[in-house]
């Protein structure tokens, strides 16, 4: 008896595929038994040979695949304890990709996906060595944007004073000539064009408040020497005074929070047909969070980021996003 249901055990490995066959075939042919036992043994040795070839490659392919996963886990990790703008390109993006799903989590993966960032989108910032700090904000924009100086350093000559400098000067001071002697004679005045747009940046920052986009704005005195700085955020500033500004004023860089540079972008005066640059300011608050990670802040990021006009210009290559 032993000997029977060891030798019908074995019967059924190995006659396990004609079974299944059999069992089709009795469907088919209303009940007719068909008995695949009598195949040529070439077939069965092909089949044989066909499954080793399979497990084989697949015993091959599994390791490779565990250490990947472990590396993953190690990289992130590692990546955990570094600010998301001195990480990998990679890393940033999965970042990205990240905070966006739990932004989006309302909109099903379908259209998440199609609202991804793509990867040419997002610019590579790996080799800008200094620390990702306001200190360094001016530097990172000097190796961000290509031919800076063309860009962010041209006056518009057509700009009007404003009436603090008509009243002291451009230097701020109540005698413009003692100002003016304080002038370092080796300085090259800034060049000036005749035909520089109103209310369109070439760079954009984003930032979390109010309060940290003004910290970013005295972070860039350089910039603000050649043309003012837009403020766009809701801090003491209502929209209709940005209207103005926008309308009125050559900027090349504008400093705001995701809701209000929404706002401006779709009631289309905030121009973006110079943007080249959109930077994510990842300030670590108290609370270890950044942009990515504050609910209600990604949110609007996000929305502003999937705009059509701003959409468009990112998957056209006209605009990239950075992060710092």
């Amino acid at each position: 008896m032993p000997n029977i249901h060891k030798e019908s055990g074995d019967a059924l490995e190995d006659d396990f595929q004609a079974s299944d066959t059999e069992y089709l075939s009795d469907g088919e042919n209303g009940g007719e038994q068909f008995d695949n036992s009598d195949n040529d043994e070439s077939s069965a040795a092909g089949a044989g040979s066909k499954r080793k070839a399979t497990s084989a490659s697949a015993e091959a392919a599994a390791p490779p695949k565990k250490k990947k996963q472990q590396k993953s886990k190690k990289q992130r990790a590692e990546e955990n304890n570094t600010p998301v703008g001195k990480r990998t390109r990679a890393a940033q993006i999965e970042a990205l990709n990240d905070s966006q799903d739990r932004a989006l989590e309302h909109l099903s993966s379908i259209e998440r996906d199609e609202r991804r960032i793509p990867d040419t989108g997002v610019k590579d910032v790996s080799p800008f060595a200094l620390d990702h700090t306001l200190r360094n904000l001016e530097s990172f924009l000097k190796f961000a944007v290509g031919s800076w100086k063309s860009k962010l350093l041209i006056k518009d000559a057509n700009a009007v004073p404003s009436k603090f400098e008509q009243k002291y000067g451009k230097m701020g001071g109540k005698d413009d000539k003692t100002n003016q002697q304080k002038k370092d004679p080796k300085k090259k005045p800034l060049e000036t064009s005749e035909d520089l747009p109103k209310g369109s940046p070439v760079v954009l920052i984003v930032s979390s408040s109010g309060v940290r986009a003004v910290e970013v704005i005295r972070a860039l005195p350089l910039f603000a020497e050649a043309a003012k700085i837009g403020k766009l955020f809701a801090k003491h500033l209502k929209v209709p005074e940005q209207v103005y500004f926008l309308e009125k004023t050559c900027t090349h860089i504008c400093v705001g929070t995701p809701n209000r540079i929404d706002k401006l972008i779709t009631d289309e005066v905030l121009q973006l047909d110079r943007l080249e640059l959109v930077v994510l300011d990842c300030h670590i608050d108290a609370k270890k969070r950044t942009i990515l990670d504050i609910q209600e802040i990604r949110v609007d990021l996000f929305k502003m980021l999937g705009l059509e006009a701003l959409e468009g210009r990112i998957k056209a290559g006209q605009t990239q996003v950075a992060i710092f």
